[in-house]
């Protein structure tokens, strides 16, 4: 495709490249995303279990994203919004417990969790015998997540629920890929109130055949045949994948639509589903409901019931700390009004100054106006006075009285020629009388 110039010079634009075509996926809106980070002081398998989820919410999180101490939640607010993100996770600790926060920005609401128990991934492949090896295109997807066992009648239940589903893109089966199912998020409510997490990979693997025949199919190279007599031995010595398979092959069995990642996953093909467990492993209990950005009044809490009595007074006390603030805001807000009006003012003065007196504007600016000489005049700390109505700090205007550019306009430095204007005469006088005395 060749180049073209702007008209009237510039840089040359490639045309096919930067017209934009109107998709089915950008018709569509973008996916929800999130941000994942630690607040205050955790230990380092808390970072750890930061960088696990960021790999659970891929692609729709920010992994190169670090918070650092000074940074406040109304810093990452400001720019969820430019970056369609919608959800906060954060963890957090304090000496005896974790906490995972999930917020829902700018808005609210907000959940926290509290982490019973937690293995990072690399905890899990350490215990397998065979670790499954998640490669870098399983990332590249975002997972489907499962509820599990969730009473949608309990508010706090069907909430926690909603939030949990909002955090990963809606799944569309009649126009789905499945080849971009590569992960699967279950999320099961056990006795108690807690809730389960698990992340798993999905292998699809060819069925009724043997191990060998498995080995062909899968490996890279040929296998050794040497202690075989010919190869129908070796495919049929082989058995089947498991113990149990040739009983229960018909219940993991699925049919394909569509190609699937792996060799010979081909549309409609039977094969057998796995699922391979990656990680994170997540323990939590719903600790507590809260409106807002973290600080809103609380909806629910696990530990503490209230009266309509304190719940109302708790109410009151919210409100008034927003009024509260809101004063503060209008207050300071006056503040900087008056600054300004200030700086205005003042240059305002420093430009009529520069005007050349006797000039056209000059002179209908002080046209009719018998005051206009006693105003000019007048001082700054006068001009202060009139303007914002309170006296000046004594300091305010000594630096506009100093002349730009003139020497010994000051005191000390008056002073200080005064006296060497005295020294130098006293030293002509001693030069004189020894001068006279010699003769």
């Amino acid at each position: 495709m060749a180049r073209t110039r702007k008209a009237g010079g510039g840089r040359r634009i490639k045309r096919k490249t930067q017209r934009k075509e109107d998709t089915a996926d950008e018709a569509a809106s973008p996916p929800s995303r999130c941000f994942v980070f630690v607040k205050g002081k955790v230990p380092a398998a808390l970072k750890a279990l930061c960088e696990d989820l960021k790999h659970m919410m891929s692609p729709n999180t920010a992994k190169a994203l670090r918070a650092k101490k000074t940074n406040k939640l109304r810093d990452f607010v400001d720019v969820a919004g430019a970056l369609n993100v919608h959800f906060f996770l954060i963890l957090s600790a304090s000496e005896k417990h974790s906490f995972l926060r999930v917020v829902r920005s700018p808005h609210g609401p907000t959940l926290t969790f509290q982490l019973q128990s937690y293995s990072l991934s690399g905890d899990l492949s350490a215990s397998l015998r065979r670790p499954y090896s998640a490669g870098h295109g399983i990332w590249q997807s975002p997972p489907l997540l499962v509820l599990s066992d969730f009473d949608k009648s309990v508010q706090h239940e069907a909430l926690a629920a909603t939030m949990l589903q909002n955090l990963f893109p809606t799944f569309n089966v009649a126009e789905a890929n499945i080849s971009a199912c590569r992960r699967v998020v279950l999320a099961h409510k056990v006795e108690g109130g807690g809730v389960e997490m698990r992340q798993y990979v999905i292998t699809a693997l060819p069925t009724g055949v043997s191990k060998g025949v498995k080995k062909l199919i899968r490996g890279a190279k040929l296998p050794s045949l040497g202690r075989y007599e010919d190869m129908a031995e070796y495919l049929l010595k082989g058995g089947y994948s498991s113990d149990s398979a040739g009983e229960t092959d018909d219940e993991d069995k699925a049919e394909l639509p569509q190609d699937y990642v792996g060799r010979n996953a081909k549309a409609n093909q039977k094969v057998s589903i796995k699922l391979h467990e990656v990680g994170p492993r997540m323990s939590l209990t719903l600790l507590k409901v809260e409106e807002g950005l973290c600080d809103g009044a609380t909806l629910y809490h696990s530990l503490v019931k209230k009266t309509p009595e304190e719940e109302a007074a708790n109410a009151a006390r919210i409100q008034a700390r927003e009024a509260l603030k809101a004063e503060r805001r209008n207050a300071q807000k006056a503040n900087v009004d008056a600054k300004q009006a200030v700086v205005k003012a003042k240059k305002e003065r420093r430009k009529r100054r520069r005007e050349p007196s006797g000039s056209e504007g000059d002179a209908g600016a002080f046209e009719g106006d018998d005051e206009a000489p006693q105003e000019a005049d007048k001082s700054d700390a006068d001009w202060y006075r009139e303007e914002v109505g309170e006296q000046p700090d004594p300091d305010m205007f000594r630096s506009a009285n100093k002349v730009m550019g003139q020497k010994g306009s000051t005191p000390k430095r008056a002073a200080r020629k005064k006296e060497m204007g005295n020294g130098a005469k006293q030293k002509k006088m001693r030069v004189a009388a020894s001068n006279g005395a010699s003769r």
